[in-house]
């Protein structure tokens, strides 16, 4: 069954890994496998934290393998529902489903970043070295299992609101403690507990997580304490076999009903609705209110915005910096465009509705629009002046009230700009019966839209950074209306565009929310594009590498450290520039914003080059050879 199974995943990513998504996981792989020698390291390192420190690392690994499948979509390549029909037993079927979980980039990575047990063994000597073996197997084989059952019970808890909410802040938790854990080593470096070490009680909860028994099992067997590795090893071993028993329960649990949420008869949905005045918009606008108030993915898709944002400027208080508080405001309402941008494929074939009904395309994205920001304006202008204020950084106040209404505005038209542009179809809302959290590939235009959402700061940014240089109140201050009228202009802007692209296309969306496929698509192969011609290395070169790390040098490297030094700043945190002798600050900050725009130049130039080819060939003019 095992070998079977394996076998089928491998011939299904034999012929799916190509194009995009052949290089997403190349680029991942690459990026995986540096954070696992960055972990191989800190085994590595002799001082008397490591093992702390090795375990905090570990942990973190364990929730990217509980997030990463809940945040991108919740499926594995083979699912269980494919074989309901065999006579197999759910339990055998369970341990199939997870040797085939092996194969792949996501389990090679994980495996070498585990080996940092290994590592740290040999530094004890060789009766630890001997224990880190089987540790470093069992420990990677409970993480992934463990990986499967919450991704059964999260795609369970979120079929309903209140599950949809609790989930969306434990995953909110998770995206912080992966993206930004730095925080929580600067702060360990800056109060000198690497050093001196940390409280006993901190220390004990580090051990106790799954993802530090084979830890504790080596670092025990430096002691010779060998009931305490015996009950480590024991501890893993029953671990997994609990899990196995738990997700055979869940693959053999009878298919539920489809859960129908009703909303009560009078609340502030309903209220809210009857203030809006009469006509189409606003009753797209009542529809839309019902939707995020009702539908468990909607539910998910306003906490996790302000569940973030919180989380992340707040993280920086445990080494005593109030430097991010102000940013929380503009993180929500980035976040927010981020995790709304497949509305109409959310909707399913209900998009029929607007296209049977003369000129209602504008006044549905008009109204989704609305819709959108009294979602999200209130939470971020509240979350604006509450921790704007309990900061005391009385100098923020400009930047924030310019950075809110512009990053606002953008979100109302990203959302529904990448909605009607990136359609990613998925099942009717009527016909889910699986999980919320499968909800099409719709994650790397979350990632482009997140990059996207901070644009529409530019112009305040560009006014209220001459403001500083020039020492002009007036015209810092200035930014303010510049942002409120940056918002204005790409909310309507890029509205308008998806109205039209909604109103010319429409048709062929709906065949694609229907079959999966875009109209007039052949079944066998697409007509390549420019991006389909590159070379492997220089597709992800142009799809990934050069917008992840030009984002990374010109944004966070570049303008932030800009920002930090024009407004007297002293928090160097991981801005690599602020942490050179002085005169080198502003040379090494310029250097970042040049090498952004190299690396954005040189893959919008690979891509021209080669779309200019791919039009001048026989084949895509249409000439006979």
């Amino acid at each position: 069954m095992v070998g079977a199974l394996i076998r089928m995943k491998l011939a299904v990513l034999r012929h799916s890994m190509t194009g995009e998504r052949a290089g997403w996981m190349t680029a991942g792989g690459v990026i995986g496998l540096i954070l696992a020698l960055g972990t191989i390291a800190l085994g590595l390192d002799g001082r008397p934290m490591s093992v702390d420190v090795l375990g905090l690392a570990l942990a973190m690994w364990m929730i990217g393998w509980i997030a990463g499948p809940v945040l991108f979509g919740g499926q594995s390549i083979l699912k269980a529902e494919h074989f309901a029909l065999l006579p197999v037993a759910r339990y055998r079927l369970a341990i199939g489903l997870l040797g085939a979980a092996f194969v792949g980039v996501t389990a090679a990575v994980t495996f070498v970043a585990f080996t940092s047990l290994l590592a740290y063994g040999l530094q004890l000597g060789v009766g630890p070295a001997l224990v880190a073996v089987p540790a470093v197997v069992l420990q990677v084989v409970l993480v992934v299992v463990l990986s499967r059952v919450a991704t059964e019970v999260f795609g369970t808890v979120m079929q309903s609101r209140a599950g949809a909410a609790g989930s969306a802040v434990l995953i909110a938790g998770m995206l912080v403690a992966t993206q930004s854990g730095w925080m929580i080593y600067v702060g360990l470096e800056v109060s000198g507990l690497l050093d001196s070490g940390f409280p006993p009680a901190f220390s004990a909860v580090v051990r106790a997580l799954p993802s530090s028994w084979g830890l504790v099992a080596v670092a025990a067997a430096q002691r010779a304490d060998w009931p305490l590795v015996v009950l480590a090893m024991a501890a893993l071993a029953a671990g997994i076999l609990l899990l196995l028993a738990v997700w055979g329960r869940l693959l053999a649990a009878p298919r539920s009903a489809r859960v129908i949420i009703r909303g009560p008869r009078r609340g502030a949905v309903q209220r809210a609705h009857r203030l809006l005045p009469a006509g189409a918009t606003a009753a797209v606008v009542g529809r839309e209110l019902r939707t995020w108030w009702r539908a468990p993915p909607r539910t998910t898709g306003y906490v996790l915005p302000p569940a973030w944002a919180l989380m992340t400027c707040l993280l920086p208080l445990t080494f005593g910096s109030t430097a991010l508080l102000p940013w929380a405001a503009p993180g929500i309402a980035v976040m927010a465009a981020t995790t709304t941008v497949n509305l109409y494929g959310e909707d399913g074939t209900a998009l029929w509705m607007a296209l049977t009904i003369p000129g209602a395309e504008r006044r549905d994205v008009r109204g989704r629009q609305w819709a959108w920001l009294v979602v999200f304006g209130p939470m971020t202008v509240a979350t604006a002046v509450v921790l704007t204020g309990l900061s005391g950084l009385d100098w923020a106040w400009p930047w924030v009230l310019a950075l809110v209404p512009a990053l606002l505005g953008g979100g109302m038209g990203l959302s529904v700009w990448a909605s009607v542009v990136a359609l990613v179809p998925m099942p009717d809302p009527r016909g889910r019966r699986d999980s919320p959290m499968d909800r099409g590939d719709a994650g790397g235009m979350g990632i482009a839209v997140f990059w996207l959402a901070l644009l529409p700061a530019v112009p305040a940014l560009a006014v209220m950074g001459a403001g500083v240089v020039r020492d002009d109140a007036a015209l810092l201050w200035s930014g303010v209306p510049v942002g409120v009228v940056t918002g204005v202009i790409c909310a309507w802007w890029l509205g308008d565009v998806a109205a039209h692209r909604l109103q010319a296309r429409g048709p062929e969306m709906l065949t694609l929310l229907r079959s999966g496929r875009p109209s007039g698509a052949p079944a066998t192969r697409p007509e390549p594009t420019a991006v389909d011609t590159m070379p492997r290395w220089e597709r992800i070169y142009v799809t990934i590498l050069a917008p992840s790390l030009g984002s990374i040098a010109i944004f966070p490297q570049g303008l932030v450290p800009v920002a930090i030094k024009l407004t007297g700043g002293d928090e160097r945190l991981w801005f690599l520039a602020l942490y050179v002798p002085r005169p080198w600050q502003w040379p090494v900050i310029a250097g970042m914003i040049v090498l952004g725009l190299v690396l954005y130049g040189t893959a919008l130039r690979m891509y021209l080059t080669r779309r200019r080819a791919l039009s001048a060939s026989p084949e895509s003019s249409g000439a006979v050879p």
